[in-house]
């Protein structure tokens, strides 16, 4: 047992007083002699042991009352198991360390400490003051859940050293997942007292559907685990109310010409509830500023600016965007590598052609990736096109080709559908467009092979809308495809203008982790499928490339959309624009490059070597997660060449808003969990849980009814 308050025990020592007055009150018996007096002695006898009797008990009364107000204001604890090291427990701890953490801290003793930096410090406490014997795990719950260590951990000092090197880049929470990965950890928990820490900010975007009701089906199945844990959402709060950040960055153009002019359109939010004025927004190429913009954003506003920029030189550059103004500088810029060439070459397999203008499978294709050549334009064309009657295909001309675009192709004849494998497989793209002349049992055959060919999915048949009925349309939602992210917004064209009156209908994807829809329609059905094969990729359209079908090559978007997606294809075995923090940089090489050393250079010039791994019949290099935005530079060690590679954080971990506490409490109530603000309101909680509850209370009934025995006693012993 040991003491809350342990110098009020000195107060026991006041049993004292009624043992002193007890003694000097004592008197010295005088015996007078009394010829009677021997018919009542057995009378005296009994009542003078019956009153010796009721004064020990008043005397014990009175020593006890001082003695248990002591104790009851030192408020004891019980420790014997504690002490025994038998109280020993296992602490799993699912820790924030999304974006928003790096936010400032309320109330914390140092200047600038973030939310992050608050929470490792109260998880050192909290460690510190485990049971000797116990275990402890943490769970780091922001983007993808991981755990810190292989294992739950008895050198508990540990903890704090690893947490260090943690740099709260990830993305948002995703509380399912993260109480999943919980769960998973507390089955290798090696106590049978067990306890889950959830350690947030608790940012109203990732739970506020949960406190509205959601369903937490991970939470609920940890709660029922055996022995039951103790549950505790632990609230870490942020004192920045006001934020700016940009939401979004969209380049017009993947991959550019030389001289060819690229826009960029930046999003700007204001997160807080004051407007911001005259906020200064910087372009940026190869780390030199070029110009900037000013914008005044309403609270909760945002503002859109639009910058066009055009590189002169064949190669890979870096295009930011940065502003200025607000305290929470790290989502205030935007990275993006922008690829220069000399030219795409896309091959066109006409399935059709038309004796007239427009009539071909793939003219409008031909006019959408060469409009400055097609206009008698000075600008060049990034794309050049070789356009081939399918019935006059031959083997060479998949040579020198970065895209093939199959359009109304019947079926392909002898070598070619196993030289397209190889192209395909050898890193090349492949755009295949639906077309009334297909032969669709062939395409699921030979194209599709149950799902290890290269078609992304099988077709069900051919589905249409009657004539007078209205016409399918693209689903309305956000778009997150590399290919298709700049038509989020309206200004670069409203795919949901494009009408399709007939269409292919794919069936289910066989594999869901190498194919993918880039677009659906209304009815609930893929319009645009993508699929991995090999090194390079797929993407089937389920509508005619021409106005056969749909409206959709009459619609201005069709350029820009026909564009990304052939750019899409031809450049996706290179580096992608940018990455999200958390990610790595891999590239694919030759064998011959086994064992060649790289060097990667980040934002700040800091370098660390990179050595090439093997990986079945896959010779790669790849770096460590990349833990902060900006441009990285990797480069083989004896060459001159250099790749770019641009990381950003998370846009949706800008928003600070933090759920309220009653709203936290809501939840954890709905879960039969508790719920701490602060580190002293965790370790009440801890005590109470941990060692029982303390003792004062008891204590205290305890007193009451002494005090009341001793007034009932003194009464009795009068009346004697």
């Amino acid at each position: 047992m040991n003491f809350l308050n342990i110098a009020l025990l000195a107060g026991a020592a006041a049993f004292l007083i009624p043992l002193l007055i007890h003694l000097l009150n004592k008197r010295k018996v005088v015996t007078v002699r009394w010829g009677a007096m021997h018919l009542l002695h057995e009378v005296i006898r009994q009542r003078k042991r019956k009153m010796k009797i009721e004064q020990l008990l008043l005397l014990i009364t009175r020593i006890a009352i001082p003695i248990v107000l002591a104790l009851c204001l030192a408020r004891p604890v019980l420790t014997a198991l504690r002490s025994l090291g038998l109280g020993s427990s296992s602490l799993i701890v699912m820790l924030d360390d999304s974006f928003s953490m790096r936010a400032p801290a309320e109330k914390t003793a140092t200047p600038g400490a973030s939310v992050a930096d608050q929470a490792r410090t109260d998880l050192q406490q909290i460690t510190e003051s485990l049971p000797k014997g116990s275990a402890a795990q943490i769970v780091l719950s922001g983007g993808t859940p991981r755990k810190l260590l292989d294992q739950a951990t008895t050198a508990l000092d540990l903890i704090p050293k690893k947490l260090g090197d943690v740099p709260s880049m990830s993305g948002p929470v995703s509380a399912n997942d993260a109480f999943q990965a919980a769960t998973s950890a507390l089955k290798d928990a090696p106590n049978a007292a067990r306890e889950v820490v959830i350690v947030s900010d608790f940012q109203e975007a990732d739970w506020k559907a949960i406190a509205d009701g959601a369903a937490l089906p991970a939470l609920e199945n940890l709660s029922k685990q055996e022995p039951k844990p103790q549950i505790t959402f632990y609230r870490i709060g942020s004192d920045l109310a006001e934020n700016l950040s940009i939401a979004s960055a969209d380049l017009s153009a993947l991959v550019a010409a030389e001289t060819q002019p690229i826009g960029l359109r930046v999003r700007i939010k204001n997160h807080g509830k004051r407007p911001w004025q005259d906020i200064p927004v910087h372009l940026e190429a190869d780390g030199a500023r070029l110009r900037t913009a000013r914008v005044s954003i309403a609270p909760e506003g945002e503002a859109v600016l639009s910058f066009t920029h055009a590189f002169d030189k064949v190669g890979d550059h870096s295009l930011s965007v940065r502003l200025e103004g607000d305290s929470f500088a790290d989502d205030n810029a935007f990275h993006s590598i922008v690829q220069v060439r000399n030219q795409l070459n896309v091959l066109l397999i006409d399935g059709k052609p038309g004796a007239a203008p427009l009539e071909g499978a793939t003219d409008f294709l031909e006019l959408a990736l060469t409009p400055h050549t097609a206009a008698a334009n000075t600008l060049k064309d990034l794309i050049r096109t070789k356009k081939v009657d399918l019935r006059k295909l031959r083997d060479d001309d998949f040579k020198q080709t970065e895209v093939v675009i199959l359009a109304n192709v019947e079926k392909l004849q002898g070598r070619a559908q196993s030289d397209l494998d190889k192209f395909v497989k050898a890193g090349g793209g492949l755009l295949i467009f639906a077309g009334p002349d297909c032969d669709i049992d062939w395409y699921n055959r030979e194209l599709y092979r149950k799902g290890e060919g290269l078609l992304p999915a099988a077709i069900k048949g051919q589905a249409r809308t009657e004539l007078a009925g209205t016409p399918a349309r693209v689903l309305m939602q956000r778009l997150t495809h590399p290919s298709v992210l700049y038509f989020n917004d309206a200004r670069g064209g409203r795919l949901q203008d494009a009408e399709f009156r007939h269409w292919f209908e794919f069936a289910q994807p066989t594999n869901n982790e190498t194919t993918q829809r880039i677009l659906s329609l209304d009815r609930n059905v893929p319009l645009l499928l993508e699929k991995k094969h090999g090194q390079g990729r797929v993407i089937a359209a389920a509508t005619t490339a021409n106005a056969e079908w749909t409206n959709l090559p009459l619609q201005p978007f069709f350029v820009p959309l026909m564009q990304r997606l052939t750019t899409y294809l031809a450049t996706e075995g290179s580096a992608p624009a940018w990455q999200l923090v958390g990610s790595t940089i891999r590239l694919n090489l030759e064998k011959t490059d086994l064992g060649a050393e790289f060097t990667l250079r980040d934002p700040t010039g800091q370098t660390q070597t990179l050595k090439s791994q093997q990986e079945g019949d896959k010779v790669f290099v790849q770096s460590p997660p990349i833990a902060q935005p900006g441009i990285f530079q990797l480069q083989r060690v004896g060459s001159d060449k250099t790749t770019f590679h641009a990381f950003n954080t998370d846009n949706t971990e800008s928003d600070l808003k933090p759920l309220p506490a009653d709203q936290i409490k809501k939840i954890a109530d709905r879960h039969e969990a508790s719920f701490a603000d602060s580190l002293p309101g965790y370790q009440a909680l801890d005590r109470t849980r941990r060692h029982g509850s303390e003792l004062w209370q008891p204590l205290l009934i305890a007193l009451l009814a002494l005090l009341f025995f001793e007034v009932l006693l003194q009464q009795r012993i009068a009346k004697g």
